[in-house]
């Protein structure tokens, strides 16, 4: 299937680069919602250089490198309060991705997510191991509660856009996919990706 490679788990542990107005989450996705995060609350709200400040420059990016340097400065953002034991499940669930284990990179977020439930970037990385491992609802299910507590977390959306397409929902693929266009105008053959989601939505027009 075609579409964009999920964010490695890694990018939550720093080592790869990652948008708050409210953005009502697409479909059923409300339903999954828990209680905002307070893990990294503070992160958000530091004046200009939290999460919510840096996501604002991020929608006006003016190169993909710049795009690039404010994701990597968000995502070391949302791993700063992780405890040592949830960075280090982190990695394992990258280990077992790359040795294709999926369930058990799933189960590697499960233990994390016991530990610091309240963290927004463990629900997204739990549904990237969970779309992995062939569970798309699962994925849609974590990602509603990743974008409860951030609706513009770009990454989130990408991973969504993902999971919809094998579920077989163009039209909220399509969805997700305006909001990462958004959140990020400098993504790269954005109007490509566009046009062939629209397709599979909407068909050719008449």
């Amino acid at each position: 299937m075609r579409g964009f490679s999920c964010v490695p788990l890694l990018v939550a542990a720093g080592l790869l680069p990652a948008q708050a107005a409210d953005v009502t989450p697409p479909h059923d996705l409300g339903q999954h919602a828990g209680p905002p995060a307070r893990g990294y609350a503070s992160s958000r709200q530091q004046a200009g250089t939290g999460i919510d400040g840096l996501e604002t420059e991020l929608a006006h990016a003016a190169s993909v490198q710049a795009a690039r340097d404010l994701l990597g400065r968000i995502e070391q953002l949302r791993i700063k309060d992780l405890a040592p034991t949830t960075t280090l499940l982190l990695r394992r669930a990258q280990d077992d991705l790359n040795a294709q284990r999926p369930l058990d990179a799933t189960q590697d977020m499960d233990d994390a997510l016991l530990l610091q439930p309240d963290v927004e970037v463990l629900w997204r990385n739990r549904a990237q191991a969970r779309l992995a491992a062939a569970n798309p609802d699962g994925a849609v299910a974590d990602l509603g509660v990743a974008l409860h507590h951030d609706g513009r977390d770009i990454m989130a959306w990408k991973i969504l856009v993902n999971a919809e397409q094998q579920r077989g929902d163009w039209l909220a693929a399509w969805k997700a996919w305006q909001h990462v266009v958004e959140l990020d105008p400098t993504t790269p053959d954005a109007a490509h990706e566009t046009e062939r989601l629209r397709l599979k939505a909407f068909g050719q027009p008449t």
